[in-house]
């Protein structure tokens, strides 16, 4: 009788340890837990600032003026010509010979670029 009482105590000593363990572990845990977000949530600060900043940055990169001041100043681009580029006729669609008059042979496209003005570069 006195083994079983003494094996009971120890049962139930054994059972309020591990209860006690796991209250220590559960609260040891919460507060790691609490550290983690409170770093994320920083981290998260940190990366919403970085996006803010490239998001103006990508707004004034697309500024149509600042595209063009590029395009002129930096890699020498012109503004077109406003010459209109003479089109031949084409025959109706749908008539015999559509399809024939309609192909551009290698002579006339090139015939047709050479009587366009020259891109000069700008300085």
């Amino acid at each position: 009788m006195k083994a079983r009482l003494a094996a009971m105590w120890v049962g139930v000593l054994m059972l309020v340890v591990s209860l006690m363990l796991a209250y220590v572990w559960k609260g040891w845990h919460a507060r790691m837990l609490a550290a983690r977000v409170d770093a994320l949530k920083a981290e998260q600060r940190g990366l919403l600032d970085e996006q803010d900043k490239l998001r103006a940055q990508a707004i004034s990169l697309s500024n149509v003026e600042r595209i063009k001041e590029v395009a002129t100043q930096q890699l020498g681009l012109v503004d077109p010509p406003l010459t209109p580029i003479d089109v031949p006729a084409i025959a109706p669609l749908g008539s015999l010979d559509s399809l024939a008059a309609s192909r551009a042979t290698g002579t006339e496209l090139w015939q047709g670029a050479k009587s366009l003005a020259p891109v000069t570069k700008v300085q």
